[in-house]
């Protein structure tokens, strides 16, 4: 199950900077490519890889993981692995969307939430786990940060370019 957020992971490094590399339709089929794998990840951790069981539990209670935690240090870890499973996902979606589409970043941590949710349900539904108001915060939030860092990022990169050139536009000049 570990290997899974490895993958995570690793995901997360290589898009980061392929997409500080590529530009136009390359930058938009990677995101493409990065979601459907995210996609892929995401499901196989959180509904293929359970059994079915007999758990039939519902929380509703929001935060109410992060309060446990303080007793039982092993949730704080689940907590963090939820938001690292979506980072990926959040990473590559806005790139895949639309190039007209504003606020990619809202739309991609709604459309999370909306995968967050649909998960959750099955796994009640068919018992492979606890359905956890938490697991959708978590979910979200990670969507929301890998989608808000490449945007940093970028920003960042943009910048730094504009400094470092000669007429301060980001453009060189040709003397």
């Amino acid at each position: 199950m570990h290997l899974i957020y490895l993958e995570a992971a690793a995901m997360y490094l290589v898009w980061t900077v392929a997409l500080l590399l590529l530009r136009g339709k390359a930058r938009r089929l990677a995101g493409v490519v990065g979601a459907v794998l995210s996609l892929g990840v995401i499901l196989t951790a959180t509904v293929f890889n359970r059994g079915a069981g007999n758990i039939e539990e519902i929380n509703l209670v929001p935060f109410h993981t992060l309060a446990a935690a303080r007793s039982q240090r092993e949730l704080y870890r689940s907590s963090f692995l939820n938001m690292a499973l979506f980072l990926p996902l959040g990473l590559s979606l806005p790139h895949a969307l639309p190039e007209k589409l504003r606020h990619k970043a809202l739309v991609t941590a709604a459309a999370a939430a909306g995968l967050s949710v649909a998960i959750e349900a099955v796994q009640y539904f068919f018992r492979l786990g606890y359905c956890e108001t938490d697991d959708v915060i978590m979910n979200t939030l990670g969507a929301l940060v890998g989608s808000t860092s490449f945007l940093l990022i970028s920003a960042i990169s943009k910048a730094v370019k504009k400094k470092s050139s000669p007429s301060g536009t980001g453009k060189n000049r040709r003397d």
